[in-house]
């Protein structure tokens, strides 16, 4: 073997081994868990061939979720009801593509939880994609939804509801 046939083969293995490392720098780089779902979801959403598996398919306790694709835009998933904590009625997460693209969407986690005078608290997460922040809102429904801060606080002094547990429950779910 000459020395030009084992230069030309030294270089080749070179590349090839440093192929595997390039697959490394181009792996899209996510600023926080939240984008990585959204972003996971979407392409689970919308990818017909080959379908891939969500973040969310993969945590066990998940209801399986039927309908594949996006279906006017969104998709939800949620836990199965009886691996729910203690109190807390319901554990969703709503992700909204508007036209169908990844661009200016959102990604919601609701915690639903029943109080015992009948009412149900509603604390949810939203995520938006292109401010990548998180803001945390809340909702009660009774004999009506009250989604108005002065609306909840009156309901709140009426009924003698304490909501920093309901708050301490779900960041910590979260």
């Amino acid at each position: 073997m000459n020395k030009k046939m084992f230069y030309t083969l030294s270089i080749g293995a070179f590349v090839i081994m440093l192929l595997p490392l390039s697959f490394i720098f181009f792996k899209p780089r996510y600023s926080n868990v939240f984008e990585e779902i959204y972003h996971d979801e979407y392409h689970h959403a919308t990818s017909s061939f080959l379908r891939t598996n969500s973040t969310l398919n993969r945590v066990p306790d998940m209801e399986v979720n039927k309908t594949g694709g996006l279906l006017y835009g969104s998709v939800s998933e949620k836990y199965r009801s009886e691996v729910l904590p203690t109190g807390v009625e319901s554990i969703s997460y709503s992700f909204h593509f508007p036209d169908g693209k990844l661009d200016n969407g959102e990604m919601s986690i609701n915690f639903r939880f029943m109080h015992s005078s009948g009412g149900v608290i509603e604390i949810y997460y939203k995520y938006n994609h292109d401010s990548d922040k998180l803001v945390q809102s809340i909702n009660i429904v009774d004999e009506k939804r009250l989604t108005e801060p002065n609306q909840i606080m009156e309901y709140m002094q009426e009924k003698k509801i304490n909501l920093s547990p309901y708050f301490t429950k779900s960041e910590e779910l979260l």
